[in-house]
């Protein structure tokens, strides 16, 4: 079996996997916050189409020359001077009433406008300010723009300016993080850098996860444990923090022992954890008893992964449940489940050792030349990507490449972000009437500069990701080369005299229970895992 490297996949699980976010605190929380003004309706919150009219704009003084100052010569062009910033006009307290009012009555559309010019007039140091910013980042955030309103929790988490807003906009924030956000800025420069004691409960115990994982990730375990001992044994955090101790201590044994895939087995069925994150326990354990040789035991444990109804499933995870069966002499197990992959579903999905697997297995079961044509498959399906890596090509320029480089880890992560932002940049123009000239321009420039630096992460990332995805791509081709020359030789090899066919193996009856049908080409979800293939093998045994 040739998977992508255990301890890389396993890590990736460990931070990929974040603990579910708890619900917001409502409005009428033990914590003091400004109350909607006299005549807000209580309710919802339900964008409205409302165009607040534009701020009127400063005219700038004209500027007189000064006394004593010598004339440009005739044959040189003055020069003109840089126009000086735009005054901030002074807008009326009774402006933040008004935005407040509008957004408990469910228009932040026309909340977020008028907030914006209040906090760009409002000195920072009114009792207000930063609950302007929390009411203009949840106005933000209920528009669609979660990254805009991301920008201001995290401003009011680092400026602090408001000891009984910082609660709410973690909270906030912490929601954020179930989707494709900026993982810098909150997860390292706000949670990763919290004092942890004013915090609430909840918010604190994410905090400290964070700031442990952020301490793992630069190899200070002792640190990282500090903040895990914190958490509560009955959290979600808590569960999330072992697995990910145990993936660090995985990296840090050169054998893995009993103990390790004991603990990884106990949160594969710990109720506390996501489905996502007991899947990425249950799949450690299946690929740590593989490497032990334990293939009846790493069936077992990729049986205990459970995928929502009618879901097509992972074709990582079926490839590898097909490589233990060819381990365990299922053959015809394995064949059927490389027939499941090729359903529409995966047909995209890179997996060059599928085709690796086809060619044993029929070499196996002595059908030389469906295994020739099986190894020459590989060759003929990724004959791009090959010929790319020994020109030396720019690879993340390989289609085939960068789809399996975005499809997992943190390449993923980072192109899902990047996909959120243009996604939000394309929405941010719909409100361009609406939030006036000020806050849209704020808001094009937030997104630019935010896009930039995404796409520059995304890159750096890309472009390593993709070398590893050319490694299995050129391993399984060094592979099949192998298994070609061999299976020539096989063809033209001489039978001894003497010589019989292997005795056929006794297919498994089917039980009272069960019904078998004839395959005709259709895939449907919830038979993907149930195919069988009915093959005979060929292969001669040679009397002594």
């Amino acid at each position: 079996m040739t998977p992508r490297s255990l301890i890389a996949a396993l890590a990736s699980a460990a931070l990929v996997v974040s603990p579910a976010a708890a619900s917001a605190q409502s409005g009428g929380g033990s914590l003091p916050m400004p109350p909607p003004p006299p005549g807000a309706k209580a309710g919802a919150h339900k964008p409205a189409a409302a165009t607040p009219a534009p701020a009127p704009t400063a005219k700038p003084a004209e500027s007189t020359p000064a006394v004593g100052t010598e004339a440009p010569p005739a044959d040189k062009k003055p020069v003109a001077a840089e126009a000086p910033p735009p005054v901030p006009q002074k807008v009326d307290p009774a402006v933040f009433d008004k935005a407040l009012q509008d957004y408990f009555n469910g228009d932040p559309r026309a909340a977020a406008g008028p907030l914006y010019a209040w906090l760009q007039a409002a000195p920072k140091t009114d009792d207000n300010y930063a609950w302007g910013q929390y009411f203009l980042a949840k106005s933000l955030i209920d528009l669609g723009l979660t990254h805009a309103g991301a920008s201001y929790l995290a401003r009011i988490a680092r400026e602090r300016s408001n000891p009984n807003v910082i609660p709410r906009a973690l909270d906030a924030l912490k929601q954020l993080t179930d989707r494709p956000h900026d993982e810098v800025m909150i997860d390292e420069q706000v949670f990763g850098a919290l004092d942890l004691g004013f915090l609430p409960e909840e918010t604190g115990a994410y905090a400290h996860y964070q700031q442990g994982l952020v301490d793992l990730r630069v190899g200070n375990e002792r640190w990282a444990n500090t903040h895990f001992a914190k958490l509560s044994e009955t959290s979600a955090e808590a569960s999330h923090a072992k697995f990910a101790m145990l993936v660090t201590r995985l990296k840090q044994v050169k054998e893995p022992t009993e103990e390790l895939i004991t603990d990884f087995l106990g949160l594969s069925k710990d109720e506390k954890l996501t489905r996502e994150a007991r899947n990425e326990a249950a799949l450690a354990v299946a690929r740590l008893r593989y490497e032990r040789q334990d293939f009846a035991g790493a069936l077992t444990a990729y049986n205990l992964v459970k995928l929502p109804e009618l879901d097509p499933g992972r074709a990582s995870l079926y490839l590898e449940e097909a490589w233990t069966r060819y381990k365990l002499g299922e053959l015809r197990a394995s064949l059927g489940i490389l027939t499941t992959l090729d359903a529409p579903s995966f047909r995209d999905e890179f997996l060059p050792d599928k085709y690796l697997l086809r060619a044993l297995i029929y070499r196996d079961l002595c059908h030389y030349l469906p295994a020739k044509r099986a190894a020459k498959e590989l060759t003929r399906r990724f004959a791009d990507s090959l010929e790319a890596v020994r020109n030396r090509d720019d690879l993340t320029q390989d289609m085939r490449l960068r789809r399996a480089a975005n499809s997992h880890g943190g390449t993923m992560r980072a192109s899902r972000f990047v996909e959120t932002l243009d996604l939000e940049g394309e929405r941010l123009g719909r409100y361009a009437g609406s939030f006036g000239d000020r806050l849209f321009t704020h808001l094009t420039k937030l997104y630019d500069l935010s896009r930039a630096e995404a796409v520059r992460v995304y890159d750096a990332r890309l472009s390593d990701a993709v070398r590893q995805e050319a490694d299995t791509l050129l391993r399984a081709a060094e592979q099949v080369r192998l298994m070609e020359y061999e299976v020539g030789l096989k063809l033209y090899e001489r039978v001894k005299k003497g010589a019989k066919i292997v005795a056929p193996e006794d297919e498994q009856l089917l039980t009272p229970d069960s019904v078998a049908f004839r395959f005709n080409g259709e895939y449907w979800n919830d038979e993907l895992k149930s195919y069988r293939v009915s093959i005979e093998s060929r292969c001669i045994e040679e009397t002594p």
